[in-house]
């Protein structure tokens, strides 16, 4: 009889702690991949929520973090655009691109979009 009252006890912790596990298995994946819905929509105040969720969820979460900078600088908010990026390259030191990109930033020597435009030829007017 004691035996059995351990281990029901025990076996609703268990579950508790897999199914608190499951839920977190995404390591804030969800919240990022709605932060780049968003952020292709031009929705940038959105998407840095989602992208911010998802680094809370996960610490490590680099991509997110970089996300956050592109975020930033679309929103003309460069300081907190160099703090992402820095961040970023803290966790992933292998992103020239990033790094210069944030060189440039931090130099004053970059002022338009970092995000590479996807079709080109809609800014230019046709004749």
């Amino acid at each position: 009889m004691i035996k059995r009252a351990f281990s029901i006890p025990f076996f609703l912790l268990f579950f508790s702690l897999f199914a608190l596990a499951q839920a977190k298995s995404d390591n804030g994946m969800k919240d990022y991949k709605i932060g780049l819905q968003l952020y292709q929509q031009c929705r940038y105040e959105q998407a840095l929520e989602r992208f911010q969720q998802a680094i809370d969820e996960n610490l490590e979460f680099w991509q997110a973090y970089q996300m956050v900078g592109y975020c930033c600088f679309e929103l003309r908010q460069k300081d907190e655009a160099i703090k992402a990026f820095e961040d970023c390259l803290d966790l992933n030191p292998n992103n020239p691109k990033l790094a210069k990109a944030c060189k440039d930033l931090k130099s004053g020597a970059l002022d338009v979009p970092v995000r590479p435009v996807a079709e080109a030829s809609t800014y230019y007017v046709r004749f």
